[in-house]
């Protein structure tokens, strides 16, 4: 599923953000940028910071950082299932 995002500029220079919104209205949030950047993910390492929007438009707790493309993907399938 991770090949649903389109992945665009950041604010944060050299870094990149993804947003996709599912049919049950829950979004997921995906960054990443280059060490040390500030963000909980390393496109250098394949590895991503990820935040849920619940239908309300809340965050969910907090990020959830250092994810592998496999497990975004699992979080989009988990998410798409609600």
């Amino acid at each position: 599923m991770f090949d649903l995002l389109n992945f665009r500029p950041h604010n944060l220079l050299h870094c990149v953000h993804a947003q996709y919104k599912f049919e049950n209205d829950w979004e997921i949030s995906v960054v990443a940028g280059p060490p040390n950047c500030g963000l909980y993910g390393n496109l250098n390492d394949g590895t991503y910071e990820v935040a849920i929007i619940r239908p309300n438009g809340n965050m969910t707790d907090d990020v959830n950082g250092w994810n592998t493309k496999q497990e975004v993907s699992a979080m989009m399938w988990v998410l798409a299932q609600l």
